[in-house]
């Protein structure tokens, strides 16, 4: 008894002194091997050794989009174009385009087109293709019968003024719908337009079992201009800048990240659009729109290219739609009138675009007498438009003139080849353009001068007053 006593005593003087320690031949044996294991988890968490493991690998996964783009990586760009009161903006516009060797869509009407015939077969020389378009509503739930009918209509006025067949077909919006891509089909009709549906990456679907490919354009994402298609009326008329547009333009062609690629399709594609009554006249568009053209690196191509590699091989009924139009009184707001927004000073641009003469050519229609050449005598003949400030002032100063003068305009039957064969008899032109580029053309004597202002006023009234 006294024994058990004294072995109780010593038990408890030992669990005063040590606690709940353990043995130390314990802890020098195991819990050091299980700390240097697990010495960079949290105590009890048992599962955190693997994802301490992976972490490191974490890293390259998630910098895989940067790693997945590359500056070389050029997306493919067209420009569209949306015109449909008159031809002096579109030929500025184009004009510009021409410069820099960038191809376009125009849309629009069969209406606008018979209307401007002669423009209009001047302007598809310069890689402008027509994409025959129903402006006054959109191809959403119209029934297909309609939508064909109509489209058959667009597509064959359009074809007996420019002699070329129409490959694309659009709507008010870019709207389509599976109406619309049967009816192309049944037409031979290869591509159809549709309102954005993947930001502003242009996106190219395949209706499987069919021959007509989609065009899903640019979008703008930006949450005060959402659901506008990337045009300059889709920022002008919400009370946008140009520079809000040319930021929206700048990441629109930005290169695509692993995750965009995954999401919207492998082909980076964008389809800026204008307006060229607001892109081509009002002079802080045209400025925003050749700081563009200028400074973004897009590799411009014409529609077949475009269309290469769709995106994305669907049943049609699986193709996205996109309905959104939030265009009404309420949201048509802009900040500067169109009125009182500051013009392109040289809006009047005739539509016979393109390079100058051939070097060579003005030397020689100089070396020839004037008899020969078939040079105006004893008269000014001025070719023209009526439009624009340019041409206004023209015809303003004609009229203080003492001296035979001989108009043409633009809509008169044979315009174009009159003007032609002068143009060929006396090779560049002078004053603000050597190749023609500006309305009112004027011919007196043995000069030829495109566009108009003082100076040109002051050198028209020395050759009349020798």
């Amino acid at each position: 008894m006294k024994k058990l006593l004294f072995l109780g005593l010593i038990c408890a003087f030992a669990f005063m002194l040590f606690g709940c320690a353990a043995p130390m031949e314990d802890e020098a044996a195991g819990l050091p091997e299980e700390v240097e294991e697990h010495e960079e988890c949290p105590p009890g968490e048992e599962a955190a050794p693997p994802i301490k493991e992976a972490e490191p690998e974490e890293g390259p996964e998630t910098a895989e989009p940067e790693e997945g783009t590359s500056a070389e990586e050029k997306p493919l760009g067209i420009m569209f174009m949306i015109e449909y009161q008159d031809t002096v903006g579109l030929s500025n516009f184009v004009n510009e385009m021409e410069k820099r060797e960038i191809p376009g869509l125009l849309m629009v009407t069969p209406e606008f087109v018979n209307a401007n015939c002669e423009d209009i077969k001047e302007l598809i020389r310069h890689d402008v293709e027509i994409v025959a378009c129903n402006v006054d509503e959109p191809f959403w739930d119209v029934p297909y019968e309609e939508q064909k009918e109509r489209i058959e209509q667009m597509t064959t006025e359009i074809e007996n003024c420019t002699g070329e067949p129409v490959r694309i077909v659009s709507s008010r919006y870019f709207a389509s719908d599976m109406n619309t891509v049967k009816a192309a089909e049944e037409l031979g009709i290869p591509y159809v337009t549709a309102r954005g549906t993947t930001t502003t990456k242009a996106t190219v679907y395949q209706p499987e079992g069919y021959n007509v490919s989609i065009l899903s354009v640019s979008n703008i994402p930006l949450v005060t201009f959402e659901y506008g298609s990337l045009c300059d009326y889709s920022f002008f008329e919400r009370a946008g800048t140009p520079e809000d547009m040319r930021a929206e333009l700048d990441r629109a062609v930005l290169p695509l990240s692993q995750k965009e690629k995954e999401r919207y399709g492998e082909v980076a594609r964008v389809t800026p659009v204008s307006h060229t009554r607001i892109g081509g006249y009002l002079e802080p568009w045209m400025d925003m729109w050749l700081g563009f053209w200028g400074e973004s690196d897009v590799k411009w191509v014409g529609l077949d290219e475009i269309m290469e590699e769709p995106d994305w091989e669907l049943p049609l009924w699986q193709v996205p739609i996109n309905r959104n139009a939030p265009y009404n009184e309420e949201k048509i707001r802009p900040l500067v009138s169109y009125e009182e927004e500051e013009k392109v000073q040289n809006p009047c641009a005739a539509t016979d675009i393109g390079p100058e003469n051939e070097p060579g050519e003005e030397e020689d229609a100089e070396e020839e007498p004037a008899e020969e050449t078939g040079y105006v005598e004893n008269k000014l003949v001025m070719f023209h438009n009526g439009k624009g400030p340019m041409c206004i002032e023209a015809l303003q100063f004609i009229e203080t003139i003492d001296y035979p003068v001989e108009q043409h305009l633009d809509t008169e039957e044979g315009f174009r080849e009159d003007l032609d064969a002068l143009k060929e008899t006396y090779g560049n032109s002078e004053g603000i353009s050597e190749s023609y580029g500006y309305f009112p053309i004027i011919f007196v004597e043995d000069k030829a001068y495109s566009g108009f202002n003082e100076e040109i006023e002051d050198e028209i009234l020395a050759v009349i007053s020798e």
